[in-house]
């Protein structure tokens, strides 16, 4: 009714699902008392409320104009028309639950109200089984933001936003969400690439990091499948081979064999046949003998002319990598002999050899205890998972730039691998959800084919993302520029976070992600505040502009304060010998 408080407009033309509006000329005031409580009207972003008999048509306010000009000092509004443009996106009978999409629309003539606390309780009902609060909404401040956990993490998830805009507190607040005490058995690795979640995870998680004594990181390099190992060892970027990566694909193919029949095994399941092993297989073997042998080949002289009796001096050590030694061979036909056709692994041996000496790699070249027998990848995963906190961070700082690429694709395809394998298993895969949260995405998941072997973090998390909900694996990907990531793994998020975001080809991926009726929300996100965000997609009901809680202790990815520091006078002891000892020992 006109007479109620909430009244504002009135319908006057309806094009589709969009609502044309024109305030009330005798509205008297555009911010009315109802029920004690002050409502803002004609706010963007906020929502409407259109009487149609018993049902109640929702829209969200995306434009407001007006259809004359109105000078700066006039205080009446008789010459002017101020008129909303109005996207419907749901509706209610009576006092039923809030629902998407419209079965009627409104007329010219049909009445608009300004929503009301119970009318946004009524929106805003937490959706699905278990929900998670995140914060508030900002349309008010007593409403709780939830989202759907099965949705968020059965169908993946995308928090983007520019740098400061609070996308760190975001991961922390929906991870505390979930592992609250509602979960006990809630289970979420983070990929952290600079080390920010140590402090705001503390009590809650286990951390493993590069060179930590009490929870190294290891990786272990024969997980690795053999085009990826080439890669890393021999920096081989051709998708042909050569002789030398013939040569190596028959070693380690050879030695993965050989050490298949010691593995253990569960289930009661027997030993792995030779017959069952590929050159790709997640099968030990050891690397520091495979240079051995290559080296050796290389170094061997012969003292007859059969070419039957080696001139040795010394056997080296492959495991301290010291080469064998030979008698220099002669000149033309004399003794010591070449061997016969000549060895061509010269330059593969050298590169190998480099890598096992390069301390920025042992995480990955010297697992410890994880050698396959004493510790096999079951037991790796265990330490990741099953433990009693629910929260594993997974430290990245120390990895070198060049090798992101390939640490991330193998920790990925790690548990998209496991999770596929153990689907039938208890605790595992379906048995056992894991959610993965892929922070700084859009440095190791860029758009279009690189060489040979870039990429490969994107093809484990793109498989991650078609095939993980199937086996309880789900990913939330956490970048500052949507627009890099590829597309095929962002088109695979069903919740999107945008927070606030200032490029225009940031805001069209998002954009992209609603609907229709909803994309003109889009036009909020340069001017949203720190820690607020645009929640779209299936873990909510209805598109919602959200205070995201802010956590402590936080995240320590915060600015340094700039005036302060500068503004100090004392002065202290600058140390830059330490800061270059750090970088030379690779850690600090």
């Amino acid at each position: 009714m006109k007479s109620e408080a909430t009244y504002i407009a009135s319908v006057r033309r309806v094009v589709g699902s969009t609502v044309f509006a024109m305030l009330a000329p005798d509205l008297p005031s555009t911010s009315p008392i109802v029920s004690g409580r002050v409502y803002r009207v004609g706010q963007i972003g906020s929502f409407v409320r259109i009487p149609i008999g018993f049902l109640n048509a929702y829209g969200i306010v995306s434009m407001v104009g007006v259809s004359a000009t109105v000078d700066a000092d006039d205080r009446e509004r008789s010459n002017a028309e101020y008129s909303l443009e109005i996207r419907l996106v749901g509706e209610s009978y009576g006092n039923a639950a809030f629902e998407r999409g419209v079965s009627s629309y409104p007329t010219v003539g049909d009445e608009v109200h300004a929503v009301t606390e119970e009318d946004l309780r009524k929106i805003y009902a937490p959706s699905g089984l278990s929900p998670i609060c995140v914060g508030v909404h900002s349309a008010s401040e007593n409403l709780p933001a939830t989202l759907d956990l099965n949705r968020l993490v059965t169908r993946h998830a995308a928090i983007v936003g520019s740098t400061g805009s609070g996308k760190s507190n975001t991961v922390a607040s929906i991870i505390k969400a979930l592992t609250a005490g509602a979960f006990p058995k809630a289970r979420a690795i983070v990929i952290d690439l600079h080390g920010e979640y140590r402090s705001a995870f503390a009590g809650q998680s286990r951390v493993f990091s590069i060179g930590d004594t009490q929870q190294p990181l290891f990786l272990p390099y024969w997980c690795l499948a053999f085009d990826e190992l080439a890669w890393f060892l021999v920096d081989r970027q051709r998708a042909s081979e050569t002789v030398q990566d013939g040569n190596l694909r028959e070693k380690v193919f050879s030695m993965r064999q050989s050490t298949a029949a010691g593995l253990a095994v569960g289930g009661g399941q027997q030993a792995l046949s030779a017959n069952e092993v590929t050159v790709d297989s997640p099968i030990p073997f050891d690397l520091r003998a495979l240079w051995y042998y290559f080296d050796r080949l290389e170094r061997t002289t012969f003292s007859d002319q059969a070419r039957t009796q080696e001139a040795l001096i010394a056997e080296g050590n492959a495991s301290q990598l010291q080469s064998a030694q030979f008698q220099p061979h002669g000149a033309g036909s004399a003794l010591p002999l070449k061997p016969q056709p000549a060895p061509v692994m010269g330059s593969y041996t050298n590169k190998i050899l480099q890598r096992l000496k390069d301390r920025r790699y042992e995480f990955l070249l010297q697992p410890g205890e994880y050698d396959g027998i004493t510790k096999d990848l079951g037991d790796l995963l265990a330490s990741w998972l099953d433990h009693d906190m629910p929260i594993t961070v997974l430290d990245l700082a120390g990895v070198p730039p060049d090798v992101i690429d390939l640490v991330v694709g193998l920790l990925s395809r790690i548990l998209i691998e496991i999770a596929f394998w153990g689907r039938d298993l208890p605790g595992i895969g379906k048995n056992g959800p894991v959610l993965l949260v892929l922070e700084e995405a859009h440095r190791y998941l860029p758009k279009g084919d690189g060489h040979f072997i870039q990429g490969y973090a994107r093809r484990s998390v793109q498989r991650i993302l078609r095939e993980g909900r199937k086996y309880g694996l789900g990913a939330v990907l956490v970048s500052q520029r949507p627009s890099e990531i590829d597309d095929t793994i962002l088109s695979q998020c069903g919740t999107f976070i945008a927070l606030r975001l200032s490029n225009s080809q940031d805001r069209s991926h998002v954009r992209g992600t609603m609907p229709d009726e909803l994309a003109g929300l889009t036009e909020l996100l340069p001017a949203l505040r720190t820690g607020e965000a645009i929640v779209s997609g299936e873990a909510v009901a209805i598109p919602s502009r959200v205070r995201v809680s802010l956590v402590e202790p936080r995240p320590s990815s915060g600015d340094p304060d700039v005036g302060e520091l500068w503004s100090d006078a004392t002065q202290a002891e600058v140390d830059y010998i330490s800061a270059v000892s750090n970088w030379r020992r690779q850690q600090t």
